[in-house]
């Protein structure tokens, strides 16, 4: 082709293609300009769907979309091997796959579409040249391969840029959501001063707590921990504590019973992989007696005034593990002074950048040191020395931390 001629083409298409607002219509333009370029009949721009293990026609001329397994046909190698291949004999051409519908490919020229780092994205292939492909034609078509692939990459990073805004905004949603899940603003209750904290490692997480006041004076609360992170363990959270405050809240006379028909539900709403760690407390009116269940949850201290430190263990498994679980309850009797001290295991788990583990025993001398402190600054102290002790390592669980005392 006379060098007039590809300028004038080149041109002509050049205003068209930087007139073009959408992607695929600069492609099409692209697609256009390739097939004139070099004379050839049909051209065609393949792309890789890696999750279907398919190469596809972004772009075809003449006929609706193709789909083909990866490394299959001509483009299939062009793309597998990176490399340019000219075929002007596809009766010769093991690799090349013939097309149904009536359009005979004598001939054809597939080229790489290679990213901004030499990475794969697709291919173009002219189709049916007189005469067939030259040297030349490789390299006039190297412009329109050079621009269709950044056409297209600028257009993923435009998508995956979306996608990413959309998924920011819906786990802003999700986070916004859940915080208002937790008690805004339990009632002060005689007797008692409590608090909590929860600190997701990410915008959602699955630990949980709950304060349920009474109306014979008591409270019901909870702290639990969903296998896993992220939007799934966030919405099985949702649906605990949407589930244990029903049940609670239409009367409870064992709690034991109660973790085990809430067990049951668990392992039959949730998947298979998804469970949760749970412990239940219920203070009567008299803010001196507590009854509890723990399911698997790290075990809760309990600081005596005088010193002694106890942990409250009695309960089972898990919820969620197996539909027969049976549950024991605990009972211990609270003096003024007492201070109750439940946490998940993002606390008892912390973990420095060496991977050394804190040690429980520094929970137990972080609760001694601070247990004349309020509640809400004794759980602040907590996740302080926490933290201190995680010093620049990413937070990789969930901090939940529920405080009571007796008083």
């Amino acid at each position: 082709m006379r060098a007039d001629v590809v300028s004038r083409v080149i041109f002509d298409y050049a205003t068209r293609i930087g007139s073009a607002r959408e992607t695929d219509a600069s492609l099409q333009l692209n697609a256009d300009m390739a097939r004139d370029l070099v004379g050839a009949d049909r051209c065609s721009i393949w792309l890789i769907d890696a999750k279907a293990q398919q190469l596809w026609t972004k772009v075809a001329h003449g006929i609706p979309e193709i789909r083909i397994p990866i490394g299959q046909g001509v483009v299939g190698a062009c793309i597998a091997n990176k490399e340019t291949i000219v075929v002007n004999d596809t009766s010769q051409d093991p690799r090349f796959l013939s097309g149904s519908g009536g359009y005979t490919v004598n001939s054809l020229l597939a080229i790489p579409l290679c990213g901004a780092e030499g990475n794969v994205i697709g291919a173009l292939q002219a189709l049916n040249k007189p005469g067939g492909f030259t040297q030349e034609d490789v390299d006039l078509l190297g412009l329109a391969a050079a621009y269709s692939a950044s056409a297209l990459e600028t257009q993923m990073l435009r998508e995956e840029a979306e996608a990413a805004r959309l998924i920011r905004q819906e786990l802003e949603i999700a986070h916004n959501v859940q915080q208002r899940l937790f008690p805004q603003d339990p009632p002060p209750i005689k007797g008692l001063d409590y608090s909590a904290l929860c600190r997701p490692a990410r915008s959602v997480g699955g630990d949980y707590y709950d304060f349920i006041p009474l109306d014979d004076g008591g409270l019901f609360f909870t702290l639990g921990d969903v296998s896993g992170k992220g939007i799934a363990a966030a919405v099985l959270m949702a649906s605990i504590q949407a589930s244990i405050r029903t049940q609670v809240l239409s009367g409870v006379t064992s709690l034991a019973t109660l973790m085990s028909n809430f067990n049951r539900a668990v392992y039959y709403f949730s998947m298979e992989d998804r469970y949760s760690t749970l412990f239940c407390g219920h203070l009567d009116p008299t803010m001196r007696r507590l009854t509890y269940v723990n399911a698997g949850q790290v075990r809760p201290l309990l600081l005596r005034n005088d010193g002694r430190m106890e942990t409250l263990h009695k309960g089972g498994l898990p919820v969620g593990l197996m539909d027969d679980a049976s549950y024991e309850q605990g009972e211990v009797t609270l003096a003024t002074g007492d201070v109750i001290l439940a946490f998940s295991d993002g606390i008892s788990e912390a973990t420095n950048s060496k991977g050394d583990m804190w040690e429980e025993d520094e929970i137990h001398e972080v609760l001694r040191r601070h247990a004349s402190l309020s509640s809400v600054d004794l759980l602040t102290r907590l996740i302080a020395e926490a933290d201190a002790f995680a010093g620049d390592a990413e937070q990789a669980d969930d901090l939940t931390v529920v405080a009571l005392k007796a008083v």
